[in-house]
């Protein structure tokens, strides 16, 4: 008898335990092990505050830097480039301590061909000329207001007023490899004031290299964890799905998908913005509206890389290969991935990127679907004798549960009241770092400093130091030390200073209409 509900009740304890999970208390929930959350974690770490938690969605660390192996060898289905080659850029850094392969990016070694298979790369450069004089323009326009404090505005209305309107298939794709290729969306919703001043490119230089490492771009953060987390640390939980994040002033508690919960003192939410947009995750209480519209705020680009491996080449040699078709932005920029300082020959494979509406447009349809449509157009360039690939890879970023996008892209408009809100935590607890919420947005060292930066903050406050409270409006009020109501505290000035007239003992209201009204009685005065 006994034998008999041992049977039975043993295994049910067993199950009741696994849907419960565990229960964890630490000072500091790190959510996502990708760079941000890594970052944060080592930071965390190195600063001796070691009562952390990371708590990752997949089973294994890196986020959207990610290896698979394909046509014989490594592929990053993500992040590929290192974007400014300086040994200011810590991404940059790292990758040269460790001798990762690849190569400068080289736009010079470039073949164009036609929608009927032509080489038609001296008009390519003809018309890439033409740009010159609209992206200068479009550069000194981006100065001057942000100089001024005049509003930011579209990359694409700053273009036209330099003149450029492209109307051409050729005129197309110059701007769809200038532009769309980089932002990872078109110049309509890309921002003229942060694409045009972009830090990123002022502190770290212009030159992108693009790996090829068999360890994959992945590996550095691989050996960021791996500095401060041994073998099998209990402080690196994987495959732990967060489901809802409750937070309050005394603190944060996390339940995970398999019942599990975690509570601390801070979270650090690491999140891409496009999981954060998708509400995959429940807050309670909600984030507060200054948040929530500051979050909705950031785009999250979509850029699919599609690798094919064939039998054998059949493609110029040439680094980039662009397709000038009548439809902008179909299959246009491919890569050689057997070009000098790539994979070596032989290797057969060649790589293909489409963004925004047409990488969602592939992400719905079948890879056989895709291939048709690749193979068409290859056959258009090289002709009908090509041989069909033996396989292809085609990403779902966007479909990703996990990620439900490539990169963090600002949109026209973003200010520094917009970032402030990105960067101010919730009630003093609960932070955010990303590739998102920083100046350095949509890059892996924009994640990296965004991460040390919250580590910092926290680790600041756990210290005895000033802790954040949050996000506060800012001040408006009189922000003239020689008016009678000038307030220290204000931050934005609201013209309602107010000044003592000479021996009469009134007041006079100052703004900026009266000011108006004063020059012009002095103007009307000089006229008659």
């Amino acid at each position: 008898m006994f034998s008999f509900w041992s049977r039975i009740w043993v295994p049910l304890l067993l199950m009741l335990t696994v849907c419960r999970g565990e229960t964890v208390k630490t000072k500091v929930l790190v959510l996502g092990a990708g760079m941000a959350g890594i970052s944060a974690a080592r930071s965390l770490n190195q600063s001796g505050l070691t009562d952390f938690v990371i708590l990752e969605s997949a089973g294994r660390v890196g986020g959207r830097l990610w290896k698979v192996q394909f046509g014989g060898k490594t592929i990053d289905i993500g992040g590929n480039w290192i974007h400014g080659i300086s040994d200011d850029n810590p991404v940059w850094a790292m990758v040269k301590s460790y001798n990762m392969t690849g190569t400068v990016t080289n736009w010079d070694n470039i073949k164009v061909r036609n929608g009927s298979g032509q080489d038609v790369t001296p008009q390519w450069h003809a018309v890439l000329a033409s740009l010159d004089e609209p992206t200068e323009a479009a550069y000194d326009l981006a100065v001057e207001r942000n100089a001024t404090g005049q509003p930011d505005m579209p990359l694409r209305a700053a273009l036209k007023l330099g003149g450029w309107n492209p109307g051409s298939s050729m005129e197309k794709a110059v701007e769809y490899a200038n532009y769309d290729w980089n932002y990872g969306e078109e110049p309509d919703v890309s921002t003229l004031l942060r694409g045009e001043l972009d830090p990123t490119y002022e502190l770290f230089g212009e030159e992108e290299y693009f790996l090829t490492d068999p360890r994959g771009y992945v590996y550095i953060i691989e050996q960021m964890a791996e500095s401060f987390l041994a073998g099998n640390d209990q402080r690196l939980k994987l495959n732990k799905t967060v489901t809802t994040i409750r937070w309050g002033d005394d603190g944060v508690t996390v339940t995970t998908k398999d019942g599990s919960t975690y509570t601390a003192d801070f979270a650090v939410v690491t999140f891409s913005m496009g999981v954060l947009q998708s509400n995959a995750v429940e807050f309670v209480p909600g984030l507060p509206d200054w948040k929530r519209e500051a979050i909705s705020r950031v785009r999250m680009a979509l850029y699919t890389t599609i690798y094919l491996k064939f039998p054998s080449k059949f493609w110029d040699d040439d680094e980039y290969i662009v397709y000038v078709g009548d439809r902008r932005g179909y299959y246009t920029v491919w890569q050689n991935m057997e070009a000098e300082g790539l994979f070596p020959a032989g290797t057969n494979i060649i790589l293909v990127t489409l963004i925004g509406e047409e990488a969602r447009r592939v992400e719905a349809q079948s890879d056989e679907a895709t291939q048709a449509e690749i193979m068409a157009v290859l056959r258009v360039m090289y002709g009908p004798g090509i041989p069909d690939p033996g396989d292809i890879l085609v990403p779902r970023w966007e479909q990703d549960p996990l990620f439900r996008g490539s990169f963090a892209n600002w949109g026209v408009g973003i200010d520094d009241e917009v970032l402030r809100k990105l960067q101010a935590p919730v009630a003093g607890r609960l932070f955010f770092a990303g590739d998102g919420t920083g100046v350095h947005y949509g890059y892996l060292q924009g994640a990296f400093f965004e991460g040390a930066r919250v580590a910092g903050a926290i680790g600041t406050c756990l210290r005895g130091g000033p802790c954040e409270e949050g996000y506060q409006p800012p001040r408006r009020g009189c922000t003239c030390p020689a008016a009678d109501n000038f307030d220290r505290q204000a931050t934005v000035d609201n013209g309602s200073c107010q000044y003592p007239t000479s021996g009469a003992g009134r007041i006079w209201r100052f703004s900026v209409s009266s000011y108006i009204l004063v020059v012009a009685a002095f103007a009307f005065n000089d006229m008659v």
